[in-house]
């Protein structure tokens, strides 16, 4: 956490993994909030809705904030623990992270109420933020009046009652004053301490009541209670005066002056009495939360301002605390100032509590000395800092995407071409890196600097990496990053490299391969089936393509959803009972344009069992279509013809009737008599089969 001034660097140095996962914890939260804001604006107010129109967030909206205010509270309350789990011994870093937390609440106390309308008082609430950060009276002190017998001889006791009730804790109040019923005190001593504990028992608190009318009514009555008591002191302090001198008691006046002060002195307390609030307030921050509850019990938020006025020129706060100043900006309505003054404060502050200000419109617009606004300004400054360690750099992004301006823009992309890509010798987590820098590319729409890191920065590696991985047999990884690289190329040669796979492995090896492609890549798939002759008439495509860049043609895609196909019919011809299926996609196969002419004579051989099965699989057209792809290949072919074509076509087959005769040994002019024999099969059995169809079926085989 960046911070100027008090925080110790061997503290820090100390919390550096309770700090990574502090700023990751942070970075969850920063993020589901954009989230929120996000949606909230498309409910309220839809895409197009004019910034002038926008009155600001809904109560519900106020209510998620206020839970994301919380988030960042708990946030803080984890490292804290983990520091104090490592360092025992409060050190002026972890007094400073307590102070951010103290910060954060305030500020969801004051601007983001839990109910989402911050209508009601709001005393008890300050009362209840001060207690939580600033522990007082301590109960250390409570123990050792409890011990002194009698409790109100304690050098402390007056002290400590007056600080439990300027915090709030009229209960332990009541129960300190107890220590005057005990046995010898003056009788008329004792009812005056039982009547102020009944006072104290029955104070009303705000949140006893259901109606802020009922609570007030209730206050005046008790408040006029307190008076009335006020008003009788005297006359009873006569009477404690007359027992004590009856007792024999030494210095009766001393005594009777120094009680008649203390009880006048709680007695105006109760009674809000300005003046004794703020002889007796520790500080500026105590006074203005004691000021809620007890002189100005109704006390709301826009109230607050002018309180804090008025106690802040008698208890000035402490001009050389940062984080006092800040306080003082937030009581007084000053979101925006108090957010700059936490800028040289703590960098975490200023980002993470102006972010959330700014998604709640609390913010004024302003700029800074270079022009950018406030929260912009603090977002890049955040980012750098993030920055400085080389892992957070996808963190420092997720903020930097926030400002959207040319200038984040800009940085961000720096951010990307800086992060090291070819210094990794593993090409797993070279892979993995490259694929983290690509997705934030493509999470942020930056679809150029895909293209500029895949080609400028990392040609070698790329190259090596999709090699790599394709001799890994990795063809899904290597596919989607080749897809996202943009590299037609690699794709064509990953797509040659399944099909060689499949005639030196067999099918359940191609399935497997097959499997592997991320068909998500493709989303256009179906085009260019479509483009290529599969139309849903005659191949209905399992799983649509998700196609990523306009630079990929038909030519590109076309092995790869003939590689999908194909995998769906080996898959069907694996089974008898389904060969009527497989027969129906070899038909869709043998007459697209996605089919590598390469391969059509082995298309035409897997249809040799299907044409000499019992049953009629292929129709007398589709019969037809199979002899017209035969008579194709046959007539730029020739016997014993060496030449490009003709290697061309039986390029793939020559290798697998190769390997299915276990002949990978023998001489070229042997591998092209046994293709030729099998083609001349191939012909005579579709010759037959349409014979048959004739005979036995006309047109509904």
């Amino acid at each position: 956490m960046a911070s100027e001034g008090d925080a110790d660097a061997s503290a820090r140095t100390q919390a550096c993994r309770p700090l990574t996962q502090f700023y990751t914890q942070s970075f969850t939260i920063f993020t589901s909030l954009q989230s929120i804001a996000a949606s909230q604006q498309r409910e309220e107010h839809g895409e197009d809705a004019a910034p002038w129109l926008d009155v600001g967030p809904s109560v519900q909206t106020l209510q998620y904030y206020h839970r994301i205010g919380a988030l960042y509270c708990d946030a803080i309350q984890s490292y804290l623990t983990a520091l104090e789990s490592e360092q025992p011994e409060e050190s002026e870093y972890t007094k400073h992270v307590a102070s951010l937390q103290t910060i954060f609440h305030l500020a969801q106390v004051l601007y983001l109420p839990e109910d989402g309308r911050g209508m009601g008082v709001i005393g008890e609430e300050l009362l209840h933020w001060l207690n939580a950060h600033d522990v007082a009276p301590t109960t250390e002190q409570g123990q050792q009046i409890a011990e002194t017998s009698p409790s109100h001889e304690h050098p402390e006791y007056w002290d400590y009652l007056f600080r439990c009730v300027l915090r709030g804790f009229y209960a332990t109040a009541a129960t300190v004053l107890q220590s005057y019923s005990a046995p010898g005190v003056s009788p008329a001593l004792k009812g005056i301490a039982l009547e102020l504990a009944q006072i104290l028992k029955t104070l009303p608190r705000s949140t006893g009541f259901a109606t802020e009318q009922a609570f007030f009514s209730a206050h005046r009555n008790w408040h006029t209670s307190v008076r009335v008591f006020l008003s009788g002191l005297q006359r009873k302090m006569n009477q404690v005066q007359k027992e004590l001198e009856a007792s024999g008691h030494e210095h009766v006046e001393e005594a009777r002056l120094e009680l008649e002060a203390q009880f006048r002195c709680l007695l105006e307390l109760l009674c809000g009495v300005p003046e004794r609030i703020l002889e007796f307030s520790e500080n500026w921050a105590e006074a203005v939360c004691a000021w809620g509850t007890l002189v100005q019990p109704a006390m709301k938020r826009d109230d607050l301002p002018e309180v804090v006025h008025t106690v802040t020129e008698q208890l000035p706060p402490d001009g050389t605390l940062d984080s006092d100043m800040i306080l003082v900006s937030l009581m007084r309505g000053d979101v925006t100032k108090s957010i700059k003054q936490c800028i040289p404060y703590d960098e975490w502050l200023a980002t993470h509590l102006g972010d959330l200000c700014s998604k709640a419109m609390l913010l004024e617009d302003s700029e800074m000395e270079d022009g950018e606004s406030l929260l912009d300004s603090i977002l890049f400054t955040w980012a750098d800092t993030l920055l400085n360690e080389e892992r957070l750099w996808r963190m420092a992004l997720s903020y930097l995407a926030v400002v959207q301006t040319p200038a984040a823009r800009s940085k961000m992309r720096g951010v990307l071409f800086s992060v090291p890509l070819v210094d990794i010798d593993d090409a797993d987590a070279q892979f993995k890196r490259v694929e983290e820098v690509l997705g934030a590319c493509i999470e942020y729409g930056m679809d150029d600097e895909v293209r500029i890191i895949c080609k400028v920065r990392v040609p070698y590696s790329h190259q090596r990496l999709g090699h790599g991985l394709m001799e890994h047999k990795k063809y899904g990884l290597a596919i989607a990053y080749s897809v996202r690289a943009r590299d037609a190329r690699q794709v064509r040669k990953i797509a040659d490299q399944i099909l060689r796979d499949y005639v030196e492995n067999g099918p359940e090896q191609f399935i497997q391969s097959v499997d592997t492609i991320p068909r998500v890549l493709l989303e256009n798939a179906e085009a260019v089936a479509t483009e290529a002759g599969l139309t849903a008439d005659n191949v209905e495509l399992a799983t649509p393509f998700a196609m990523t860049s306009s630079i990929f043609s038909t030519e590109t895609f076309a092995p790869l959803v003939f590689h999908v196909k194909y995998r769906d019919f080996l898959e069907l011809y694996a089974d008898q009972h389904t060969w009527a299926e497989a027969a129906h996609i070899l038909v869709g196969l043998l007459t697209s344009d996605v089919t590598p002419e390469s391969f059509l004579t082995v298309l035409l051989v897997d249809a040799l069992p299907l044409v000499q099965a019992t049953e009629l699989y292929f129709t007398l057209s589709e019969a037809y279509e199979l002899l017209r792809v035969v008579e194709k290949v046959d007539s730029v072919t020739k016997p014993d013809d060496a030449d490009q074509v003709t290697e061309y076509y039986f390029y793939w087959l020559e290798q697998l009737v190769t390997r299915k005769a276990g002949a990978a040994s023998a001489s070229p002019t042997t591998r092209r008599k046994l293709v030729q024999e099998r083609m001349q099969v191939v012909r005579l059995a579709l010759a037959q089969y349409l014979s048959r169809v004739l005979v036995e079926g006309g047109e509904s085989g």
